[in-house]
């Protein structure tokens, strides 16, 4: 199956900006109809107050060939929006937290189907909720029969969810004093990955899909596989070779200018959205989620996909094996509306419903 090398990357929201224009990198523009028509229709999404601003880039071939900021970075003080601002990537950040970990695999550090308890004890022997009771936050269920996987971790058929999906399970979370990102606390991920294994499963290991928690506990092994922190094997690992230098779990002091502001779509225009996203900036910054909170740039997001599209090198850096990128990006499971490949959702042959989208797009 031909995988697409074409990359559109769309950061929508708004922001606060003191931008380092000098730092835009040169690319080759082109002026076709398609980008054009990009054009206008962030420009009617502004008009209609559906968004306050967008920035985007497109590459094609391994060429930025559009990379163009629309709208306001704040509208009440009327600051124009610009490429170069930085974007909370919430579930964005899975992927990178993806790559982490298959750096590690083709290192031998861990096999996909090495059960979790092998590396954390705590995940050996998990329950399966049979039902809440929301009154007292507790539950009545059964051991499981089988233990998760690494491999059930990278495709959300663990049976680990989100609590913001479901009323009860939220309740358990909140009783357990599990965070699932964007946090402010004196919070650790080794502490959180813990306190994660004391609440049940939604269901048996490998029935089905289920988005949760996953990504932070793949992130807690890759900080057992590679002794360091998240946040350090992020940068000297992908963010540094890659030259991804505006990509940050907690923003530098003379860079959160740089940050955008959240704003909510409301149906009579947008508004801004205070906490709890003030976790870049504020906040004891001790948690590094690896499912949620890093924050970066179109730019820095592009040279990410590149190396993927690329095989698993950018510019002479190798950060992963060609047939590593092969397996992540293969069907790992069937979902019914996608496929999901290791840490990727993808479009096959058989889940291929987009116009906009070939075969292959991950």
């Amino acid at each position: 199956m031909r995988k697409s090398m074409f990359c559109l990357i769309l950061f929508l929201f708004a922001l606060n900006s003191c931008i380092r224009e000098e730092s835009i990198p040169k690319f080759h523009e082109v002026s076709m109809p398609e980008m054009r028509k990009l054009d206008s229709l962030f420009e009617q999404y502004i008009h209609e107050n559906v968004i306050q601003g967008t920035v985007a880039l497109v590459a094609k071939d391994g060429k930025i060939i559009y990379h163009r900021a629309h709208g306001y970075a704040n509208i009440e003080e009327g600051r124009p929006q610009q490429t170069r601002d930085i974007f909370r990537l919430a579930s964005m950040t899975k992927q990178i937290t993806s790559v982490a970990a298959m750096i590690l695999y083709d290192e031998g550090k861990f096999r996909l189907d090495d059960p979790v308890g092998k590396y954390l004890p705590e995940f050996a022997e998990m329950d399966i909720v049979d039902s809440y009771n929301l009154e007292d936050s507790t539950y009545a269920g059964h051991p499981a029969e089988n233990q998760i996987t690494i491999r059930q971790l990278f495709t959300h058929s663990s049976g680990i969810g989100y609590g913001f999906q479901d009323e009860n399970l939220m309740a358990l979370i909140e009783k357990a004093g599990i965070t699932e990102g964007f946090e402010q606390r004196d919070i650790r991920l080794e502490d959180n990955i813990n306190a994660l294994a004391s609440i049940p499963l939604i269901h048996e290991p490998g029935l089905r899909f289920t988005y949760g928690l996953n990504m932070d506990v793949l992130g807690r092994l890759v900080e057992i596989w590679s002794g360091q922190s998240l946040d350090a094997f992020f940068h000297e690992r992908i963010f540094e070779p890659l030259g991804m230098n505006d990509t940050w779990f907690y923003l530098p002091d003379n860079q959160q200018t740089r940050l955008v502001d959240v704003y909510m779509s409301t149906g009579n225009g947008v508004d801004i959205s205070p906490e709890p996203y003030l976790y870049p900036v504020k906040g004891s910054k001790t948690y590094f989620s690896g499912g949620a909170d890093l924050s970066s740039t179109a730019y820095d997001y592009y040279l990410f996909c590149q190396m993927m599209l690329n095989g698993g090198e950018l510019n002479g850096v190798r950060i992963l094996k060609p047939e590593t990128v092969r397996l992540m990006t293969q069907t790992q499971l069937e979902t019914g509306d996608y496929d999901m490949g290791l840490g990727f959702s993808f479009l096959s042959e058989k889940t291929n419903t987009a116009d906009a989208r070939s075969a292959g797009s991950y």
